[in-house]
């Protein structure tokens, strides 16, 4: 089995029977200022700060690869739901400063059996940045 990361303990991995991994990640940040506006002069801006950053990445899951979908998606919902705060940790390598928790995720529910067992989706994360005080 390689081992791609976690994110808490929702683990990434491929192998010859499995595969869950993402694709399509992307990381945000910003920072904050404020402007002062002045008579006759041009405005001054102020660096006040940087905004939470952002994780977004979208993940398949797919019978066909070896998963329960239903599954694996409840374990994102679960982890949302509780405002879990996690690591990130790809590969050996920590991702931000703080824990990360899950802002929003989007389920596109692809393909069922003839049953109504879910057999694909794809679901889109979004990940904030959770600074603790």
């Amino acid at each position: 089995m390689a081992f791609i990361g976690v994110l808490g303990d929702i683990a990434f991995s491929v192998s010859n029977r499995t595969v869950k991994t993402f694709e399509s990640m992307k990381w945000d940040s910003s920072a904050k200022y404020v402007t002062h506006d002045r008579h006759l002069k041009a405005a001054l801006i102020e660096f006040v700060g940087t905004n939470a950053d952002s994780i977004t990445f979208k993940i398949v899951f797919s019978a066909y690869l070896g998963l329960n979908p239903f599954e694996e998606i409840e374990k994102f919902l679960e982890a949302e739901r509780n405002g879990k705060a996690m690591r990130l940790v790809l590969g050996m390598k920590l991702y931000g400063r703080n824990k990360w928790v899950i802002e929003k995720t989007s389920k596109d529910l692809e393909r069922f059996d003839n049953r109504g067992n879910l057999l694909a989706a794809q679901v889109n994360v979004t990940l904030k940045e959770y600074a603790e005080r």
